[in-house]
């Protein structure tokens, strides 16, 4: 398995090898899952135009809206780790008049047929450059479940590839082929970097992707133990074949517990940690906490979204209020949704909606300024300017 090949003078860091994977063996998991900017002008005295920078609520405004471009959405196949068949979900940022008259899209949850926000499937790719986001589900999850985030990415112009991690997955929940969580964290990694090359390399499916998608500008975002995931991948820890390295770091709501400390001073790639205060399965203390204070990366920014409960950052309100209306949903998959959905959707949790309109700011914001260099977003990402009702704590360090 490679990696793409860039600049000699290009910052290196470390493979996914067997060194990092003997780190992670330990780590058991015990918890489940889970448009472009512009300025204004103002005519003065003399006729000349003078630009005005946007606001910070222009900006926001901007963030949690949907971008520029329609979503292409199609679903693939890449070999991962252990060359097991892995499921992937892709969106794609598609000119708005290549979409018109498009079928839209589903996604396959077990047991429930579930429409996406606005994808479409069968349309063709923009012609980019794109950069890269790989997103990685919660244990327990699937790799559509945070459509939320996914398609507003593409929508704002990045191509965004998730796997499902089989023997990790929702699926495996439901039909008893989990496999051990000691196996799970040796294999999601290498899940990355096996969709990363598939993506950027033509892989069957990507052909007419490949070309659009910025190689040079990647990012690792996940939930859960998909942010458990992305700090793995962004970390240089253990000796082994070197890489070029991933460009952002993004972890919602990570499981971070059984990371060794070594692993976690060792990631120094800008990094985004997001969590919730009333997370119970993942919480704060010590899963943010840690890496919040063992992380080498600059920037690293911390965001806690008051009252947010560990499925804030799922679908998973849209999926009960979806279930609830169907009869031939079948009552185990009602009752696995409504016990993930007490971690998203329960009475005195920050509202779902708000939620997700934080997470979209935030993360589309700094992957942004990190994979394009639209610093505009930075001061978002700043106490003071970034300030909202629904976060109890925004900081970073530089």
């Amino acid at each position: 398995m490679t990696w793409r090949s860039r600049p000699a003078d290009r910052r290196t860091r470390r493979r996914l090898v067997p060194a990092v994977v003997a780190l992670l063996a330990p780590a058991l998991l015990v918890a489940a899952c889970g448009g472009s900017g512009g300025s204004g002008g103002d005519q003065g005295a003399t006729g000349e135009t003078t630009t005005t920078a946007p606001s910070p609520a222009q900006l926001a405004a901007e963030l949690e809206g949907r971008g520029p471009y329609a979503v292409g959405v199609r679903t693939l196949e890449v070999i991962g780790a252990r060359d097991r068949l892995l499921p992937v979900e892709v969106w794609y940022p598609v000119d708005p008049a290549a979409a018109e008259g498009a079928t839209p899209a589903t996604y396959s949850f077990p047991g429930l047929e579930v429409p996406t926000i606005d994808a479409v499937v069968g349309a063709p790719p923009a012609p980019g450059p794109f950069p890269l986001v790989v997103y990685s589900h919660g244990s327990g999850g699937l790799r559509y479940v945070s459509g939320f985030l996914t398609e507003h990415l593409a929508s704002h112009g990045f191509v965004v590839v998730a796997p499902d991690h089989v023997g990790n997955t929702a699926i495996d929940e439901f039909t008893g082929t989990d496999e051990s969580q000691t196996q799970v964290a040796q294999d999601r990694p290498a899940d990355v970097a096996a969709v990363v090359e598939a993506a950027t390399s033509g892989a069957v499916g990507f052909e007419d992707l490949t070309p659009t998608i910025d190689a040079e500008h990647v990012a690792v975002t996940g939930h859960s133990f998909g942010g458990f995931t992305a700090l793995a991948a962004g970390s240089a820890a253990g000796p082994g074949e070197a890489f070029e390295g991933l460009d952002a770091i993004v972890a919602l709501a990570p499981y971070s517990e059984t990371l060794p400390d070594d692993l976690l001073r060792s990631v120094d790639t800008p990094t985004l940690l997001v969590s919730g205060t009333a997370d119970v399965t993942t919480p704060v203390q010590p899963n943010t906490e840690r890496p919040w204070a063992l992380v080498a990366a600059r920037p690293l920014v911390r965001a806690d979204l008051r009252d947010a409960g560990h499925q804030s950052f799922t679908d998973v309100c849209a999926y009960q209020e979806l279930a609830r209306t169907r009869t031939d949903v079948s009552p185990a998959i009602a009752e696995a949704i409504d016990t993930y959905a007490e971690q998203g959707c329960a009475p005195g949790l920050q509202p779902i909606d708000e939620a997700h309109r934080l997470t979209r700011r935030l993360v589309t914001g700094f992957l942004a300024s990190r994979l394009r260099g639209d610093a505009r977003y930075d001061q978002l990402l700043d106490p003071a300017a970034g300030a909202d009702p629904g976060l109890a704590v925004l900081t970073g360090r530089t």
